[in-house]
């Protein structure tokens, strides 16, 4: 007599069969086992690791396309990565399911995930299904660099730059789930050592620039006026409303110029201002230092 499947894994095999087989060098079991099981890269690597939730009403709506949820929720634990100046190597999906309806449209939210993770290269190799009170996707990353140069929050020190990629504002009703995280320009970054701090823009640049000050323990001066801006949107709206998904770094004054010659990307690059020593604190020509806040 053939086993039935539980209601459970019926479902997950709906939802997983579009991402599979996962073809990634290393992968010694993947998904339908207890634990994916990678070989150790070379030791001229260091691992990355990233986890990142996209919840219903809180990232995106009950409305929200299927396909672009699960794009969305791949995408800004990507974004982060690019920050490390990683390349992605697996990922793991954890669904929150909290009734059948949600059920059906979880498997069109994989297979927007799915394409995410055949663009961007990434084998998804297992995950987990819990019951929830509302939709929700959590996706942790496994990824690599070169060893020793990631750059973190941490190495911004007075008299170095301040450079943004992309436009600021105006993420809001779509942008936010059709943005590329800035894979490639962080992984150039990152192999050419020229940031002292770097990290993704997801709440805004109000509340991301004092993370990246405080940990560097350095004040800064931001102008208004240079902030490269999405039309129809002020400076205001750029500093605080947030999911931008765009890189920001400290750069070294004498990296500078090499680093505006040798941009090889049609990705826009910015300087918004510079870093100061911290007795002199946060300075923003009168914007706000606030963006989204999820306790708030």
């Amino acid at each position: 007599m053939k086993p039935r499947l539980s209601r459970e894994d019926l479902w997950i095999e709906r939802w997983t069969r579009v991402l599979r087989p996962s073809r990634l060098a290393g992968l010694r079991h993947g998904l339908g086992h207890d634990c994916a099981v990678l070989s150790s890269p070379s030791k001229n690597l260091d691992l990355v690791l990233k986890t990142d939730a996209v919840v219903e009403g809180v990232h995106f709506l009950r409305s929200t396309p299927a396909a672009l949820v699960g794009r969305k929720a791949l995408a800004r634990a990507l974004s982060d990565l690019a920050a490390a100046g990683a390349t992605p190597r697996a990922a793991l999906v954890t669904a929150g399911c909290p009734d059948k309806k949600s059920a059906v449209r979880l498997q069109s939210i994989y297979h927007g995930l799915a394409q995410a993770a055949r663009r961007w290269r990434v084998a998804v190799v297992g995950g987990e299904t819990v019951r929830t009170r509302q939709l929700l996707l959590s996706v942790s990353l496994l990824g690599t660099v070169p060893r020793g140069s990631s750059p973190h929050r941490g190495g911004a020190r007075p008299g170095h730059l301040l450079f943004v990629t992309g436009k600021l504002g105006g993420s809001w009703p779509r942008r936010h789930l059709t943005f590329s995280p800035r894979l490639k320009e962080g992984q150039w970054l990152a192999r050419k050592k020229i940031p002292s701090a770097m990290m993704d823009l997801s709440d805004g640049l109000g509340a991301d620039l004092p993370r990246l000050a405080r940990m560097s323990r350095v004040g800064f001066r931001i102008d208004p006026e240079k902030l490269p801006l999405h039309p129809g949107v002020t400076a205001r709206q750029a500093i605080s409303l947030g999911e931008d998904y765009e890189l920001l770094l400290a750069v070294p004054k004498n990296k500078a110029a090499r680093l505006r010659k040798a941009w090889p990307f049609s990705t826009r690059l910015t300087e918004i201002g510079v870093c100061l020593p911290l007795r002199s604190g946060f300075h923003t020509g009168g914007l706000p230092l606030q963006g989204y806040d999820h306790l708030r």
